[in-house]
């Protein structure tokens, strides 16, 4: 998880470099910085949830998960995009089949 984080936080610290403040690309790089960093502190807490034995939390872990992963797609054939660690959470008859066990 930490390493998927890092790897988009690295995209979008030079698109905000790249652009100057108040430019409609910064500020779009801006709310991405801020989305992707947010949905990954939403999972670090549904994570530690999940691991303290809240089974509840399965879906939403994996839901939360998949919601990160979105933010990479665009660069799954950059060299390193890693889809082996970061595959997506799996759902069969609504139940989670895997969930993500980097942290």
């Amino acid at each position: 998880m930490d390493a998927l984080h890092d790897f988009l936080l690295r995209r979008t610290a030079y698109l905000l470099e790249a652009h100057p403040p108040g430019t409609e690309e910064h500020r779009m790089a801006d709310t991405l910085h801020r989305a992707v960093d947010q949905t990954w502190a939403e999972l670090q807490d549904c994570y530690d949830f999940y691991h303290r034995g809240d089974a509840d939390m399965e879906i939403e872990l994996a839901g939360t998960w998949n919601s990160l992963r979105m933010f990479g797609i665009s660069w799954m054939r950059a060299p390193d995009y890693d889809e082996r660690l970061w595959p997506p959470a799996e759902y069969e008859n609504l139940l989670v089949t895997s969930i993500p066990t980097e942290h």
